[in-house]
């Protein structure tokens, strides 16, 4: 049976993984002409908040779109 350490060391390394592929996504991005505008949302769950991450594309010669937010 998995220890409570080996777990969490495992989902470490994914995060660490998928941060990787994110970031080499936004520059793949980048480099066809589009610019990513990237925003945080925060979700209130049981074991407290938890962030999430929202992405708009938009194309570079022009200003970033105006974004709004609904309550």
């Amino acid at each position: 049976m998995d220890t409570i350490h080996a777990r969490r060391k495992h989902y470490e390394e994914r995060l660490a993984t998928a941060l990787r592929q994110f970031n080499d996504a936004i520059r793949d991005v980048h480099k066809s002409g589009l610019d990513v505008d990237i925003s945080f949302k925060t979700m209130h769950t049981q074991r407290g908040p938890m962030v999430q991450v929202d992405l708009c594309t938009f194309r570079l010669d022009g200003a970033p779109p105006v974004l709004k937010t609904v309550d």
